[in-house]
């Protein structure tokens, strides 16, 4: 052993003391004698990613990586340091280069699940969560982490049964049973959810997640003075998404008392929570405003390319495909299970494959789609797209071939310029709801915010959005050869199945009595939208003339929204 691996095993003995500057000094003693030790030059890697400084983490750490390309334990390292300076393609890269040298490297395959998790490879991320656990069942941070990647792809009953596992052979980690709490809850077994609160110890039972599955719990029982006092155990320390989620289940739980003003309030805090989490907030809005202008402005343009392509039809796609429209919260979620139930129907949830198609675009251009589709589209490239947005879906659904593809997201109401030259022969059905029950049901909800949902933190500007997006949607229709047909939330809800044929006429589909029984679906089904709790139950009118409760409220957004009440037929 020579001098500068003698230095580097006491710092590296200093350092697991947690005495991270005399190990450093330690490193650096070594590096002056061997400017090229591996060893030092990691330690010191490390202590700047424990440190924050993640920029010089990566970079000594890819240094010590140059200098042992074999050692699995620098290469971890480095995926690590990849990850939190938000490089997680690059910290895949480092894991997979780090199980190449030591395939046993339980840690390395646990860190990798990790990246995929976070790039949205759930099922590579499952794989490997599954497999860290199949090494070793206590790993209980595998286990959360694999419910979470279950749960995003709405396997709630999986997910369940992971944790159910892993807390029967684990100490009970508060992290596992409160995602297994809030699991229980959003699939309706409010009993268990409860109790699995109650198994977690003293210490852990005031937790913010804790503390928000019990007002939840609260909500779906009706018992509204539990779930406030629930939510009072929150404090000035919590973080700020779970006080987001606070407020907003606040203004729920006010709403049940019939507390209007205090209820409105409670949305108007959650929103300004939302918006102070996201510096980019009216950037975002803006972009999408500027998206719906851009549409508007080429649709004569568009209108005269699709008229051009329809000269010569695309080969016919192996599945009949329907697009699923509306504002958010017209009631979208609530008819997709319906039509889920039918025997012939695949539904695409919220993940829209024309997005995922838009996501992909690798075309060399200075515009992406759907942006550069609107200034001309040739035939090969048109079919190209199609081709690619079937093996989207293939991918997505499983056999499509003969089925009926739902790609249901409200919001792609401003595409149908994209889907008129795409996708000539789809459907369009489009929900509609009272302008000011859905406007207000927007603004009271807690979207993640995007471009569209950055639109809708306050009554007038969600009016304006709907009013520009039904404005759009209304030229759309009448210069694009579309096929639509429009149903409105409130005839479903009074006329479920007269509304309900009418829907299956349009869309080509044989009746069937599955569609009545569309609840028995839905017993332990996630559903990933917020119509979660009120989807799972009985057809209600509590929803509909909800504004009237906040009209005092609601201001200049009623004003903005009065032609389309009167164009919808709501006055």
């Amino acid at each position: 052993m020579s001098e500068a691996d003698s230095i580097v095993e006491s710092g590296r003995a200093a350092h697991r003391q947690g005495a991270l500057d005399r190990a450093a000094e330690a490193y650096r003693h070594a590096l002056t004698l061997d400017p090229t030790h591996a060893l030092a030059t990691a330690g010191l890697g490390v202590i700047a990613l424990q440190t924050g400084d993640m920029a010089g983490a990566v970079n000594l750490l890819e240094k010590a990586a140059r200098l042992a390309p074999g050692n699995p334990t620098i290469q971890n390292n480095l995926g690590n340091a990849r990850i939190a300076a938000g490089d997680v393609s690059g910290a895949e890269a480092a894991f997979d280069a780090a199980l190449a040298a030591e395939p046993g490297l339980t840690d390395a395959l646990y860190n990798r699940a990790v990246a995929r998790q976070r790039l949205r490879r759930r099922n590579e991320a499952e794989a490997d969560y599954r497999a860290v656990l199949s090494r070793d069942p206590m790993r209980m941070d595998a286990a959360v982490n694999l419910a979470a990647v279950l749960r995003e792809a709405e396997d709630p009953a999986a997910a369940i049964s992971v944790l159910e596992a892993a807390l029967q052979d684990a100490p009970p980690l508060p992290d596992a049973l409160m995602a297994l709490s809030s699991l229980y809850e959003t699939v309706g077994r409010v009993d268990e959810a409860g109790a699995t609160l109650d198994r977690l110890p003293a210490g852990s039972a005031q937790d913010p997640q804790a503390l928000l599955v019990r007002a939840r719990i609260a909500l779906r029982r009706g018992q509204a003075e539990v779930g406030l006092a629930a939510l009072e155990g929150l404090n000035d320390g919590t973080p700020a998404p779970a006080r987001r989620q606070a407020t907003y289940i606040r203004g729920l739980l006010l709403d049940r008392q019939g507390r209007y003003e205090d209820a409105f309030r409670a949305f108007s805090d959650a929103n300004d929570l939302a918006r102070a989490g996201r510096s980019d907030a009216d950037r975002l809005a803006q972009s999408y405003r500027d998206r719906i202008a851009v549409y508007r402005d080429t649709l004569p343009g568009v209108s005269e390319h699709a008229a051009r392509l329809a000269h010569s039809p695309p080969p016919p796609l192996p599945f009949n495909l329907v697009f699923f429209c509306g504002f958010p919260r017209s009631g979208t979620t609530l008819m997709e299970q319906v039509l889920a139930a039918h025997p012939a129907t695949l539904t695409t949830g919220e993940d829209s494959p024309l997005h995922r198609l838009y996501e992909n675009d690798d075309n060399p251009g200075a515009q992406k789609l759907p942006f550069d589709l609107l200034k001309g589209l040739s035939t090969d490239r048109r079919d190209a797209l199609r081709a690619a947005f079937a093996e989207l879906v293939s991918t997505q659904l499983g056999d499509c071939a003969g089925r009926t593809v739902i790609d249901k997201l409200p919001l792609n109401l401003v595409e149908l310029s994209t889907i008129a030259l795409l996708f000539p022969e789809a459907r369009i059905l489009v929900a509609i709801r009272d302008p000011r029950d859905c406007v207000l049901s927007a603004f009271m909800q807690p979207f993640r915010l995007n471009e569209a949902m950055a639109c809708l933190l306050t009554p007038q500007d969600a009016s304006a959005l709907y009013a520009d997006v039904f404005d759009l949607y209304r030229d759309q229709k009448q210069a694009l050869p579309l096929a639509v047909a429009e149903y409105r939330y409130e005839d479903l809800i009074d006329d479920f199945e007269g509304t309900l044929r009418r829907v299956i006429d349009f869309l080509g589909l044989e009746w069937t009595d599955d569609l009545t029984r569309y609840r028995d679906r839905l017993a332990g089904k996630y559903i990933s939208t917020p119509s979660y709790m009120a989807v799972s139950q009985s057809l209600n009118r509590r929803a509909i003339g909800r504004w009237q409760r906040y009209e005092p409220y609601l201001g200049a957004a009623l004003d903005r929204l009065s032609a389309h009440v009167t164009g919808h037929g709501y006055d």
